[in-house]
């Protein structure tokens, strides 16, 4: 019978219909066959793909794709064997109920190796750590981590031997520092907390407390040249009260600000001289008062360790002591005699130096550090000199002249009735301690000696008469 349809639109649709037929085979075939070549590859991976895995020698795969070798005892891995992890660490030793156990063997990926005891699956018990970066540690382990005694050995040649608590440096333990430095003392995670010594291979020496592996709170820093400090310390450097004893005899006793003279502070001459006040960054500013050996002081105003304006002196050894008036402006003369003494050395002491309000400072030696002061002779004077000074000496409280201290009483045998006096410049060295390291590396302390103006030259107001030129009796 002939088709209604034309012979080529018969074709067109044959064709299509072909298409249509080859496209539902091909998605009806598909997930059947994938699922039968995942059925298979399943099988492969997991279970025991040789051997005799229950009791005997075997090869077992597990699920996550790890790979082990070795004995079995019912079903677990049991004695020597070897196992392949998945991620490329290998593990060779004693197995003991399907878990590392005894010594063994451990390989890491990154290259590290462990070799000591095991224990239900971890690291525990003494052995060897060696890691990539040339690191190695040696000692105990629990849990996997360092734990209890042991010695860190670091790529930089340092070491530290002592205690540790969960992977860290924890305890009594003692550092060995490249550079030839040491620290022994208290750790806690990590860092030097507590208690210690820090020995620099020059020789000095700091002993304290310490915070976060810094000086911190109160400690004692020696010097090879025999000066030490005793005090409080931040941040590595003497920080707010604290004593320094130099070797050459001087002594600055005050506040500290970053290994600086800063704030309220005393200056001791080793010849008896001093001076007192104000501080900033090792330099005389604010208010201070330079006291001779013998009692004469002047009082100046300091900028960062230059003098500005005119002193005033408030005390001499030339002055005649006279009792002041009772009523009136007039300038108040004290009889009072101004002693100087010079620093008080004592034996060593362990305990700390408690600080008074003495003229001078009490001075203690700090362990292994003696430091032996000459102290030079005075030359012989008459007797009739030394009563003389002893009843010469004055402190006088300035005050606004008034017109009858101008115009009575006598002439002031000190300023000559100028009201002013000249004095002659002094000098003095004042001893420095400065970290030079520039917060590269561990603490750089030195010692030196800078040339300051103490007293310029010139006329100050005179303190016996307050710049009157006169002074008055009863």
């Amino acid at each position: 019978m002939r088709s209604p349809y034309p012979p080529r639109l018969v074709s067109v649709k044959l064709r299509t219909l072909n298409i249509i037929f080859l496209f539902t085979l091909l998605i009806a075939g598909k997930p059947v066959y994938s699922q039968q070549d995942s059925s298979i590859q399943s099988k492969v991976k997991v279970g025991c793909v040789s051997g005799n895995c229950e009791n005997g020698d075997g090869v077992y795969r597990t699920s996550s794709g790890n790979i082990y070798t070795g004995p079995f005892v019912n079903g677990k891995y049991q004695g020597k064997g070897k196992m392949n992890y998945r991620d490329g660490d290998v593990y060779e030793g004693n197995f003991e109920g399907g878990k590392m156990h005894g010594q063994g063997l451990y390989l890491y990926r990154d290259g590290s190796v462990y070799e000591g005891n095991f224990a239900n699956g971890k690291m525990d018990g003494t052995g060897k750590l060696t890691y990539l970066s040339g690191n190695r540690y040696e000692g105990n382990f629990m849990n996997n981590q360092k734990f209890g005694n042991g010695t860190f050995w670091f790529n930089d040649s340092s070491r530290y031997e002592g205690g540790f608590v969960a992977d860290r440096m924890d305890g009594i333990g003692r550092w060995f520092y490249p550079n030839g430095d040491r620290y022994e003392g208290s750790f806690s995670k990590g860092k030097q907390n507590g208690k210690g010594t820090y020995f620099y291979r020059d020789g000095n020496k700091y002993e304290g407390d310490f915070v976060n592996g810094n000086f911190q709170g109160y400690g004692v820093l020696s010097l090879n040249d025999g000066s030490y400090y005793e005090g409080d310390f931040s941040r590595d450097n003497p920080h707010g009260f604290g004593i320094f004893y130099y070797v050459n005899g001087d002594i600055y006793a005050g506040q500290f600000e970053n290994g600086a003279y800063s704030g309220c502070g005393t200056y001791y001459y080793a010849n008896g001289d001093r001076y007192e006040g104000d501080y900033q960054a090792n330099l005389s500013h604010g208010s201070g008062t330079f006291i001779e050996s013998d009692g004469s002081a002047t009082k100046y105003h300091y900028d960062h360790g230059t003098i500005i304006g005119e002193g005033i002196q408030i005390a001499s050894a030339d002055f005649t002591p006279v009792k002041s008036s009772p009523s009136g402006n007039n300038a108040v003369i004290s009889p009072t005699h101004t002693e100087v003494s010079k620093p008080i050395e004592t034996k060593p002491e362990e305990t700390k130096t408690e600080l008074t309000s003495q003229p001078s400072p009490v001075k203690t030696e700090p362990a292994e550090t003696a430091v032996t002061k000459t102290e030079t002779s005075e030359p012989a004077v008459k007797e009739s000199e030394t009563v003389s000074h002893q009843e010469e000496t004055a402190v006088a409280v300035l005050s606004k002249p008034s017109s009858v201290t101008n115009n009575s009483g006598i002439i002031c045998p000190v300023c000559k009735g100028k009201g002013k006096i000249v004095q002659a410049e002094i000098r003095k060295n004042k001893m420095v301690t400065k970290d030079i390291s520039n917060g590269l590396g561990p603490r750089n302390f030195v010692t030196y000696s800078v040339n300051e103006v103490v007293r310029p030259a010139g006329n100050v107001t005179c303190g016996r008469c307050g710049g009157s030129g006169k002074i008055h009796e009863d």
